[in-house]
């Protein structure tokens, strides 16, 4: 089969989806002799996605095309004409899906938090999210969605086809993401961010309110308050929309010195910062996956999170968790963790979850999806 692979919505590498693209298409490269790929990309994007595989080129189009609203054009426009070339368009964002098809088009859905949170985006885009998407996705011939929990927001609130629909969690990258032992991972984030004093960490962009950093601050605050503490709060991701309120607030906090902005983190320094952490605390209002949870177990830190969305899934692993919305509960679950509630069996328990998480394993799910369509 000639599968033509839209990877446009690359981010500079620098978001989840960036993420699941990069990985899958390592993955793909590393699992696949028989068919042939056209990786479709904005030129200025062509260094993200190394290849290794003969049986994958990249077709590199003008950098305008990496833009939102150019690309989203470009997709039902110039693609649709194209598509006739392919045996089977993949598509790994559901905002691209096009409208007009010449072949058979599989895609991948994140998440359809528009639904859930709202302000999620501005009011052009929620309205694009919540008006035109589920059109869209209801165009594709068959959705992998990368959680249970997507997958019953694609029935609810897409009116797609449950039997149309597969679950395949994505992976992570386990030669990446290993234990580093603590006074290592202390020594060297001394050296890299001047990180001296015990913290936590919560590893997402600066998105409000999506990510509820807010809430996390004030948690923090009363932790620092109530226990008189050292730590630090250490937040490491790029500013994205809502990051201004985010950074207002905390500056008037009463602990402001002890909260930490590092921006985006190349993945290589995460195992430091999980390994480093006394707790890696995941409050995001809402995740089709998340991917910091899975990551943070692989390298044995301990992980508390929200107990909605797919996260109710990842935290079968037995991890402490609590409602996003109650700052109070985000506090207990810190303080718990502190105080002695991650042990050396949950650990391993962590560890060994993380383990069913690998990129091969989806790149076949992924393979035997494109095989199977009629």
């Amino acid at each position: 089969m000639r599968i033509g692979f839209s990877a446009f919505t690359l981010d500079g590498g620098r978001s989840g989806v960036a993420t699941y693209i990069r990985e899958l298409l390592r993955a793909l490269q590393m699992e696949d002799a028989e068919n042939h790929y056209d990786l479709l990309m904005a030129r200025a994007d062509a260094d993200l996605v190394p290849l290794f595989n003969p049986r994958f080129a990249r077709a590199l189009h003008g950098n305008f095309t990496g833009r939102p609203l150019p690309n989203l054009l470009w997709h039902n426009t110039l693609l649709a004409a194209a598509g006739r070339r392919y045996d089977v368009l993949h598509i790994p964002t559901a905002r691209r899906i096009p409208l007009l098809k010449r072949t058979r088009v599989v895609a991948t859905v994140h998440d359809l938090a528009a639904f859930s949170v709202d302000a999620k985006y501005g009011r052009a885009r929620m309205a694009f999210n919540r008006g035109l998407v589920p059109a869209m996705i209801r165009n594709a011939d068959h959705v992998v969605a990368v959680s249970h929990a997507t997958r019953r927001d694609l029935v609810r609130f897409a009116r797609y086809p449950e039997e149309r629909i597969s679950v395949v969690y994505s992976g992570i990258d386990h030669d990446l993401f290993q234990p580093v032992p603590k006074e290592e991972a202390r020594e060297k984030l001394l050296l890299l961010h001047g990180l001296e004093k015990p913290f936590f960490t919560y590893v997402a962009r600066l998105e409000h309110p999506g990510k509820n950093h807010l809430r996390l601050i004030e948690a923090f605050e009363r932790f620092k308050l109530e226990n008189d503490s050292a730590h630090q709060l250490v937040l490491a991701g790029a500013d994205w929309r809502g990051a201004e309120t985010i950074r207002a607030r905390a500056a008037q906090s009463p602990v402001k010195d002890d909260i930490v902005f590092l921006g985006f983190v190349p993945a290589r320094s995460l195992p430091l910062l999980y390994g480093g952490c006394d707790l890696m605390v995941f409050p995001s209002l809402f995740e089709g996956f998340g991917f910091p949870v899975v990551e943070a177990l692989a390298c044995g830190a301990p992980v508390a999170c929200s107990n909605t969305s797919a996260m109710r899934e990842i935290a079968q692993a037995g991890l402490p968790v609590f409602d996003p919305l109650d700052a109070g509960a985000i506090f207990r679950c810190m303080e718990q963790v502190v105080s002695g509630g991650w042990t050396g069996e949950a650990r391993a328990r962590g560890m060994d979850f993380a383990l069913g998480f690998d990129w091969r394993k989806t790149a076949r799910r992924v393979m035997e999806i494109y095989q199977s369509l009629p």
